[in-house]
């Protein structure tokens, strides 16, 4: 018995030894921050809910990686805060935490020394994690550096960024950058970058000028960056005073919209009412109003197209022959465009719900074969297959 004893805890050590990702402590806030200090090292605090899908990616995919293990168990003190729990509710107000996961980095005091949003793959989260502990670029040094008087240009240029990727408010360091330059002196690629993050108004002297030099902007840039600006800029505004419920207002966004630019100010529009008719209880109209956005607007996006044909897929209502034409075509189209083992799979779970059984079977066999392996099961088509 004792040797079966001695064995099991040296099976234990061994474990141990070779455990892999990051190990996180299980008491509180304030003992993480007393043992960073008397480690001298700083917090990583993983800011997450139950219900939050990213942040179960993190901890599944991300957190349990060796490489990630070995960087965060050697330079920081790692907690777990579920934010809505007692504990973690207070947090959310004292660091501003509104979206998840937030992932902080805290000194031995408690104040921010970085902070990301989201989540991204390890190498991502390397960069970011040692960026947090390098003393003269984590945010919370870049900002002490601001506060204390520092405005060069690339001082500013690299503070900005920082500031913006770990959605801290840039509004004060950007009117101090933008006050140096002329809207001339902004077509390159690093003051584009700084717009993208920066700019939040359609009335902003940045915005219009690029509105205007979309061509010039595309030279420095990647053309679908400076598109997605456009449009998500426009589209913040008109769902602000849509959710306000003032039709006059509305009708005056609208025509603002079509007079910067009559193409994109009917996408934005289009797409505006159809976001509207989302929880409609007719759901056979939201259908409608998505599948004429998605032709008329989408047809050369393979993601928007695949991910509007899969809720059509899903539908449990009865689709007309009109709409499941639609839906095969805009399938078909995120396919040709595309070809992944996740468009596939819509592709061939539409062609089953038209009735095209042989035609579903070969699109799903494809699918699987695309697919990574431990994505297969979870597919639509792997559960077809084997029917």
């Amino acid at each position: 018995m004792k040797k079966i004893i001695l064995s099991l805890v040296a099976l234990f050590a061994f474990t141990g030894v070779f455990a892999q990702g990051i190990e996180f402590e299980h008491g509180s806030l304030e003992e993480a921050l007393a043992k960073a200090k008397k480690e001298n090292k700083i917090v990583f605090m993983d800011c997450y809910t139950t219900w939050c899908g990213p942040c179960k990616y993190l901890a599944k995919n991300v957190f349990t990686q060796k490489e990630v293990g070995d960087f965060f168990n050697k330079n920081f003190v790692n907690v777990k805060m579920d934010m809505e729990s007692e504990a973690g509710k207070p947090l959310m107000g004292k660091y501003n935490v509104s979206a998840f996961p937030t992932l902080l980095w805290l000194d031995a005091d408690g104040n921010i020394q970085h902070k990301t949003v989201g989540a991204g793959d390890a190498k991502a989260l390397l960069v970011t994690a040692k960026t947090a502990v390098d003393p003269e670029n984590s945010w919370g040094a870049l900002n002490k550096k601001f506060l204390a008087g520092e405005r060069s240009e690339a001082f500013l240029q690299n503070f900005i960024l920082v500031s913006s990727k770990a959605r801290f408010d840039t509004k004060v360091a950007a009117e101090a950058y933008y006050s140096t330059k002329k809207l001339e002196q902004l077509i390159n690629k690093l003051d584009t970058e700084i717009i993208l993050s920066t700019v939040k108004s359609s009335s902003d002297s940045k915005f219009l000028f690029v509105m205007k030099n979309k061509e010039k902007f595309y030279a420095v840039s990647e053309k679908a960056s400076i598109d997605q600006f456009i449009e998500q800029t426009m589209m913040g505004e008109l769902m602000n005073v849509v959710r306000k419920g003032d039709k006059e207002e509305t009708s005056a966004k609208k025509k603002e919209l079509i007079s910067l630019d009559e193409k994109i100010g009917a996408k934005i529009i289009a797409f505006s009412e159809v976001n509207m008719l989302y929880r409609n209880p007719d759901r056979l109209k939201f259908y409608k109003a998505m599948v004429d956005y998605s032709i008329n607007y989408e047809f050369d996006n393979s993601k928007n197209l695949n991910r509007y044909a899969w809720m059509l897929a899903e539908a449990k209502e009865e689709l007309s022959q009109e709409m499941m034409d639609n839906a095969l075509k805009m399938a078909k189209r995120s396919v040709e465009i595309d070809a992944n083992f996740a468009n596939i799979d819509t592709y061939a779970c539409l062609l089953s719900k038209a009735g095209l059984t042989e035609d579903a079977k070969i699109q799903a066999k494809k699918s699987v074969e695309l697919a990574p392996e431990d994505q297969k099961k979870d597919l639509w088509s792997s559960q077809f297959l084997i029917k």
